[in-house]
């Protein structure tokens, strides 16, 4: 199983999650409040940049698991891999980064 999950929750439904989870707080202790809190705490989904000149992918930062990026631009003989849907392409994936693009602007 991941280590890291993302849902993207309304003010309702966390509301509603949250208030279920207390119910069971007496039964389940702490292990029910550091769920709330990654609940009430966590973002929806992970910061993820992607940097693109001339139409090719020249970086990726702040992605949290290893990235598969596509080329699809190339002669036959430069295209060894073959996508999900069939496509000839050259395939490579970008490793874990858990810088953010806004760490890089803080840090100036």
């Amino acid at each position: 199983m991941a280590g890291s999950v993302w849902f993207a929750f309304d003010k309702q439904e966390q509301e509603i999650l949250v208030d279920a989870l207390r119910a069971l707080q007496s039964v389940r202790g702490q292990n029910i409040d550091r769920v709330i809190s990654k609940i009430l705490d966590g973002g929806n989904h992970p910061d993820i940049a992607v940097g693109v000149y001339g139409g090719q992918v020249q970086w990726v930062l702040g992605n949290p698991f290893p990235i598969r990026i596509c080329d699809y631009d190339g002669d036959r003989t430069d295209l060894p891999d073959i996508d999900e849907r069939g496509q000839e392409c050259r395939m490579w994936l970008e490793p874990i980064d858990n810088t953010t693009i806004y760490s890089l602007f803080e840090s100036r």
